[in-house]
């Protein structure tokens, strides 16, 4: 890679011949990747926790009817527990940075999913039947078994016009920095 600089009128030269310094440094590119995706983690984990919209601004499809019986009133879609939520992280990369979710099924929530699950042999503790709580609760065995799943998308990955705005000013507090 080359960086040319042409140079006219009354400028200040040493500025320039400082930013060209800078970002021939590795150190910089990766302090700009770290800064970038620790604005685009907490953009992401803001999606989440409070705008609960997708990228685009379209809102998020409601719960089914039956979904929504197992909820309790303090839970809001994509925060059962939190786990989704403490998950969203970034990673520097060689020349990139990547943001996201180790969990399982967030690639399932951010682009949906219709189709077919096997589901593995289990032990299941039932503590009620016929709606009335057992006194003992007992354990059953459940064989392996394939059901048809229809998870709605919720995208939280992205970046809305909002976000890249952001993105645009540390990139140029970013270019600031160097050139000082």
């Amino acid at each position: 890679m080359s960086i040319s600089v042409e140079v006219r009128g009354d400028t200040n030269f040493e500025q320039y011949q400082r930013l060209i310094q800078n970002l021939s440094d590795p150190k910089h590119k990766e302090l700009l990747l770290d800064g970038l995706g620790a604005v685009v983690e907490s953009q992401t984990r803001r999606r989440i926790a409070d705008e609960k919209t997708a990228p685009d601004g379209s809102a998020w499809p409601e719960w089914s009817a039956s979904y929504a019986k197992t909820r309790h009133s303090n839970q809001s879609k994509l925060q059962g527990n939190g786990d989704l939520l403490d998950s969203i992280q970034y990673i520097v990369e060689r020349n990139q940075v990547r943001i996201g979710s180790p969990l399982v099924y967030a690639r399932v929530l951010n682009d949906g999913f219709e189709g077919a699950v096997q589901v593995s042999p289990h032990t299941r503790l039932i503590t009620q039947a016929f709606g009335k709580a057992l006194r003992y609760p007992v354990y059953q065995s459940v064989g392996s078994f394939t059901r048809m799943m229809n998870m709605p998308q919720y995208q939280f990955l992205g970046l809305s016009a909002e976000n890249q705005t952001e993105v645009y000013a540390v990139i140029g507090d970013f270019w600031q920095g160097l050139m000082q």
